[in-house]
């Protein structure tokens, strides 16, 4: 019977990444929508990180009393719980700030790092259950129900989700639109806004892109299915408008193609120099050509003939970026958690949208927090380089692109676009060397 109990403990963490992967994206429409009928809109919000900060903290202690914790996972989670402690310190050190940016903000910070411990634990723990081909059978499955819902969304009545509990008093938007302009709609799905669904299509995209790297390996089904399934996420990824996205899905895929086709496109460009330079300044002047159409810069600069205020999208970005790196060099050693980024909304007297994950770090916790942050996401990227695994492209290549993203927007304070990397970047730790993914399936086998 004990043995049978603590067979079940250990896949408790299993399901729960599981459980989060599948749920996060749709975490917005169930909230909104179930809220309609049981009442208690932040009960519904709080729910997902009360689970995961439970589920983390009992994954870290079976990870421990199993003994499978290596030095990668406490390394992982001694920073993780710097990070935290860090965020309550700074809290403490500004008794002043609005206490519900506060929590929410520190909420949103520390759960980045908590998902990849819980990835990492869950896969210590039951290491067989986490093959690649399964994991990305998960990530694939949900993001295209996402995409379609995405597409039907497109050609739907655009106030349709205001019959789901979707409004601005209840802390969501029903509609997005370029500007505001009704002729240029956009798309986000179930997730909180467009942009978020962008970047979370990121991951998605890069896995299926690498699968179609080796598609002549496949049969003539899979075939058309890798494709058609890649030609869904490509126009959803579209229909969002989401510059900063479409940056990152181009610095994304130039890595993946650059990776598996380095050496052929040294010798094409030492063989073919003088015609791969004439194509690129053809390119450039086409670009040139059109940039004062009127079509183009509603789509790719967010300009329209509706378009009302002193600046335009592009200046409130800067402008943005500018005060909160100005704010840090005033004081580097932070404001506290919730002053700056999605959280400081909160806050009736006025919030700082940084448009800048990194800015907004620096800007809450300081220098310190902001080189402590860099630190666990360079420490994480070497990691899974090392590893000898099929995660090591995909994932990699999807981090640059959200390393764009974050320079532009608040990218990882969305729950499902940080559960779906964070999560399987945590699994990738503990796919390889190979040597060791086996030691571990050989542990398992023998418990």
């Amino acid at each position: 019977m004990q043995q049978l109990i603590l067979q079940t403990a250990r896949k408790i963490p299993y399901w729960g990444v599981i459980a989060l992967m599948v749920y996060m994206p749709f975490h917005v429409f169930i909230a909104q929508s179930a809220s309609l009928a049981t009442g208690g809109l932040e009960a519904w919000k709080i729910g997902k990180d009360v689970f995961l900060a439970v589920l983390t903290v009992f994954t870290i202690c079976l990870v421990l009393w199993k003994k499978r914790a290596g030095r990668a996972f406490a390394v992982l989670v001694t920073v993780t719980a710097v990070y935290a402690l860090l965020h309550l310190v700074e809290w403490w050190l500004h008794p002043h700030i609005y206490d519900r940016s506060a929590v929410i903000g520190t909420i949103y910070n520390v759960r980045v790092l908590c998902f990849a411990v819980l990835g990492y634990g869950a896969a210590l723990l039951t290491p067989y259950k986490f093959a690649f081909r399964s994991i990305t059978k998960v990530v694939i499955a949900v993001s295209t129900v996402v995409v379609l819902l995405g597409l039907l969304q497109y050609v739907l009545p655009k106030d349709i989700l205001t019959h789901f509990g979707y409004s601005l008093d209840r802390g969501v938007r029903p509609n997005f639109f370029i500007d505001d302009n009704p002729a240029f709609p956009r798309i986000m799905a179930t997730l909180r806004d467009p942009n978020s669904l962008a970047a979370y299509l990121l991951l998605p995209l890069a896995l299926l892109a690498t699968r179609l790297m080796h598609i002549r390996d496949y049969g003539r089904r899979r075939q058309i299915l890798l494709v058609g399934l890649f030609a869904a996420h490509a126009v959803a990824l579209y229909l969002t408008f989401a510059r900063s996205a479409w940056l990152g899905a181009a610095v994304m895929f130039g890595v993946i193609v650059w990776w598996q086709f380095s050496s052929q496109f040294v010798h094409i460009f030492r063989r073919w120099w003088p015609v791969c330079i004439v194509l690129i300044l053809l390119a450039g002047a086409a670009l040139f050509t059109q940039r004062h159409n009127a079509a183009l810069d509603g789509i790719l600069t967010h300009s329209t003939s509706a378009q009302v205020g002193q600046y335009d999208s592009n200046e409130y970005h800067w402008l943005y970026v500018k005060r909160g790196i100005e704010g840090i060099w005033h004081n580097p050693l932070g404001h506290g958690p919730g002053t700056a980024g999605l959280a400081s909304i909160q806050d009736p007297h006025g919030g700082l949208l940084t448009e800048n994950y990194y800015v907004q770090i620096g800007y809450e916790l300081g220098v310190a927090g902001l080189a402590l942050f860099i630190g666990v996401q360079a420490w994480l990227y070497m990691q899974v380089m090392r590893r000898r695994n099929e995660w090591k492209m995909p994932l990699l290549a999807a981090f640059w692109a959200y390393v764009v993203m974050n320079m532009l927007l608040h990218t990882w304070s969305n729950e499902a676009v940080a559960a779906q990397w964070w999560l399987v970047a945590g699994i990738a730790l503990m796919q390889a060397p190979a040597h060791k993914a086996k030691d571990h399936l050989r542990s398992a086998a023998a418990d």
